[in-house]
């Protein structure tokens, strides 16, 4: 688990370097006006939709690697719970020798006859 996410980490700070822009460098962008330049105001409405839309993908990027944390915690909990079930089962196996899903039944076919003539 340790090293899956150590790659995940490895891959988010790569893909980050891939990005040239952020939010403050999109805030902090500054154009000479020209005399036939763009609209000042339309540029600005312009990279206030860029900078909210990186604000969505951040917070969409934190969400996910929180799911992913929480999947990885779960998956290795699920593992070291089939290790222990594996475990028991092979003790079983051992003190009983194979144990077959008939010899099962028929125990507790055994068992059902025993308390049901109790009652």
């Amino acid at each position: 688990m340790r090293f899956i996410c150590e790659n995940i980490k490895e891959k988010v700070i790569n893909m980050e370097k891939e990005f040239q822009l952020d939010i403050n460098k999109i805030l902090n962008q500054e154009f000479s006006v020209d005399f036939k330049g763009y609209s000042p105001v339309e540029v600005d409405q312009f990279l206030d939709l860029i900078i909210q839309d990186f604000q969505t993908y951040d917070t969409l990027i934190e969400e996910l690697e929180e799911r992913l944390r929480t999947a990885l915690k779960n998956n290795a909990s699920l593992k070291n719970s089939v290790t222990e079930l594996e475990g028991k089962i092979n003790s079983y196996k051992s003190k009983d020798g194979n144990i077959s899903q008939i010899d099962l039944i028929r125990r507790i076919a055994r068992l059902e006859e025993i308390v049901f003539r109790k009652k």
